[in-house]
């Protein structure tokens, strides 16, 4: 027994359901519902009512009703979700076959045929500054619904006959404006309606990037190679695109394509007085036991992370430049290199730039190691990144010295490992900027990867092959999945030594509380006119 007095440790005896005073249960106040413990089934008074009304509830303590009214909500809300995957498709699609064009076309400089791929990322680029400002001018869904129907219309002209190189160009710089809102609004309209699956479906979006630009890849150069019409390939993107975004307006319609309205976001990065501690840290926002948030639910930090973001952001940049600039170098450096047929490099390679990124996708949105819609495991993830892309950077900086035969498994091993690092980063940088900056965060990624890597690259590379060999472009695309993970482990690294909460803050501040006691200390002895040599001699 301690008594309260007493400087033994208490043991709160109320989590037991005993008074600490007398030893027994307490008395139960007039009106008071005891709180519902684990294993006790206690019927609180709303579902006390329910039952009585005679309206089932279901584990998530919604009446058959309630769910029956949801359910229409969410089966209309999964096809619109399955559309708008159906035509971003359709989008990368039309981006690989450009690339596949620009890589069969013949002539004598490569610099000037890759450069189809820079035209479109120059207009992306100028095109993203825009949609901010359009979008607070004039509603997301307006602006978007607009730059849909221009896009059909200027894909349509790569259908004109005898179109030459400089025509194309400037249809592919008008096809870049007007698709740099596409991905934006996809990550808000995924915010608003998609929180509670968000994982999976920001998974399967995505996905849709490689899946579209391979098929576009390898489709335009069997055309090419079959010496067919390779326009066909982009009329086929137009008629898909155009399908899908009729469906989409016809099943939601303004209600479901409009993201005026206010959505429902959990903060996170407070920590609360009392909170528990967790392997991950200090639990990131309060929760009740009777509104407890789920672990679907998306979570953004309170305050921009920056220096977060934009770490990411450069890192995801180089790293969506090793996967896109594969696609500009590998049919040359293969062939030549390797001496690889045309078919067997092409198909080869569509194989593991599909099934690649897929695995290492789905093993990093899993769940079972990372959470990157959660902004409390942002530490986590960014660790997982700097050891996925670290492993692909020590294969691929291997790539140009391994024997021929172990070429293909070794490049198929780091498509694995680079294609985790997508899904993970994009959550980080989707969240760190917080919930009112959505479209802002997506803006400032696309732009990062497009000025930095994506706008650039396909001519440098290009340029490379015209000017030393084909060898030498082939390391120069290798070294930015070394770039990308040295990114990452600087993203980790300022996570971890930045934030008021790290270990490394701690230790200063404890450090700075024990220099502040010494010298308090020292300014009270000196108050008191002793010294410490004559100290010993005072009675």
């Amino acid at each position: 027994k301690n008594p309260r007095g007493s400087g033994g440790r208490r043991f709160h005896l109320a989590t037991l359901g005993v008074s600490r005073e007398h030893g027994r249960s307490p008395a139960r106040r007039p009106g008071h519902v005891p709180r519902r413990m684990s294993g006790q089934s206690h019927a609180s008074p709303s579902e006390a009512a329910r039952a009585k009304d005679g309206s089932a509830t279901n584990g998530a303590g919604m009446t058959s009703s309630e769910a029956s009214s949801s359910s229409p909500e969410r089966r209309r809300t999964g096809l619109i979700y399955v559309l708008f995957v159906i035509a971003y498709l359709a989008v990368q699609f039309g981006h690989g076959a450009n690339i596949g064009v620009a890589v069969s076309l013949p002539g004598s400089s490569k610099a000037m045929n890759l450069a189809l791929g820079s035209w479109v990322m120059v207009g992306v680029s100028l095109g993203l500054p825009l949609t901010p400002w359009a979008c607070r001018t004039f509603g997301v869904y307006p602006v978007s619904f607009f730059c849909v129907l221009i896009d059909l219309i200027v894909i349509l002209l790569m259908m004109l006959p005898g179109i030459t190189l400089q025509q194309i160009y400037f249809v592919r710089f008008l096809v870049g404006f007007f698709e740099a809102p596409f991905l934006p609004y996809l990550q808000e309209w995924l915010a608003h309606f998609g929180k509670h699956n968000w994982n999976v479906w920001n998974t399967v979006l995505h996905a849709m990037v490689p899946l579209g630009e391979n098929l576009g890849y390898i489709l335009a150069q069997e055309l090419v190679a079959l010496e067919w019409q390779w326009q066909f390939a982009f009329a086929g993107q137009a008629a898909v695109l155009a399908a899908a975004c009729c469906l989409i307006y016809l099943v939601g319609g303004r209600r479901y394509l409009d993201l005026s309205y206010d959505k429902a976001q959990t903060f996170v990065d407070n920590v609360p007085a009392g909170a528990h501690n967790t392997a991950e840290g200090p639990d990131c926002s309060p929760r009740s036991n009777e509104d407890d948030v789920g672990e679907s639910e998306v979570e953004y930090p309170v305050t921009e992370r920056w220096c977060v973001y934009w770490a990411t952001n450069a890192s995801l940049g180089a790293q969506l430049g090793f996967l896109s600039g594969s696609k500009y170098v590998i049919r040359d450096y293969a062939m030549r290199e390797l001496g690889y047929s045309l078919h067997f490099t092409m198909y080869t390679f569509v194989a593991i730039a599909l099934i690649g990124p897929a695995l290492g996708g789905s093993i990093a949105m899993s769940g079972t190691f990372v959470r990157p819609d959660q902004w409390g495991q942002h530490r986590r993830t960014l660790g997982f990144l700097a050891c996925t892309s670290s492993v692909a950077a020590a294969i691929a900086v291997l790539l140009p010295y391994i024997p021929n035969v172990l070429f293909w498994p070794a490049l198929f091993v780091t498509f694995v490992a680079a294609g985790g690092v997508y899904p993970a980063a994009q959550g980080i940088i989707n969240i760190a900027l917080t919930a009112t900056r959505v479209i802002e965060a997506s803006v400032y990624q696309v732009q990062c990867n497009n000025i930095l890597f994506a706008m650039p690259m396909p001519y440098v590379i290009g340029k490379t092959m015209d000017s030393f060999d084909t060898e030498t472009s082939f390391r120069f695309v290798t070294m930015l999945q070394l770039l990308a993970a040295a990114g990452f482990i600087f993203a980790a690294l300022s996570a971890t030594f930045t934030e008021e909460r790290s270990t490394w803050h701690r230790l200063k501040q404890r450090q700075r509380d024990e220099d502040n006691q010494a010298s308090d200390v020292e300014m009270t002895s000196r108050s008191a006119g002793t010294d410490p040599e004559r100290q010993r001699f005072l009675p």
